[in-house]
């Protein structure tokens, strides 16, 4: 009888431990960088502020990415800086040369090496030498254009052409 209970049991373990899924870890997949405007608009923001010696709006920005990455806001003394990251590699991102996960990755990687290097933002790099770094690390990680990405297009027009990209898909296989 005793045996015949631990069978029982040993049994209902291991159904509940195959049966029962695992949870999930959050978040699930790669971060996406969604940049809040184009780049035009977000290099004449960046200017516009800079004459006035500001950082309200550039600071909203990116506490915007660093929302979308999970992540705080930067400290103040970092907007500047970090906002003309945003500058250079938002055409990047528009043009399909850096993907919305690549994007994540390259910006969260160059505040958080500005964080450990110069937490106090100075001395402030330039957007030329910003460029210098930005281009080195997709060299050095071999980040290829999206043949798949048009010029220009937006997220909501890439979503549009994903969409018929799949009806097309199956509308061939009927």
């Amino acid at each position: 009888m005793r045996d015949r209970r631990r069978w029982w049991a040993a049994t209902l373990l291991v159904w509940l431990g195959c049966t029962t899924p695992a949870p999930s870890p959050l978040p699930a997949g790669i971060a996406e960088l969604r940049l809040p405007s184009d780049a035009p608009t977000l290099l004449r923001l960046g200017v516009d502020e800079d004459a006035t010696g500001r950082v309200e709006r550039r600071r909203e920005v990116l506490a915007g990415l660093n929302r979308q990455l999970l992540m705080p806001p930067p400290d103040a003394a970092l907007v500047p800086e970090l906002y003309d990251f945003v500058t250079v590699l938002a055409p990047r991102m528009e043009s399909g040369v850096v993907s919305p996960a690549w994007g994540s990755y390259l910006y969260t990687t160059y505040q958080r090496d500005l964080r450990t290097e110069r937490p106090d933002g100075k001395p402030r790099r330039s957007p030329p030498e910003i460029a210098t770094v930005l281009d080195h690390w997709i060299a050095f990680y071999d980040i290829r254009p999206n043949p798949h990405v048009v010029a220009g297009s937006t997220v909501e027009g890439q979503g549009f052409e994903a969409t018929q990209s799949w009806r097309t898909e199956r509308r061939l296989g009927r």
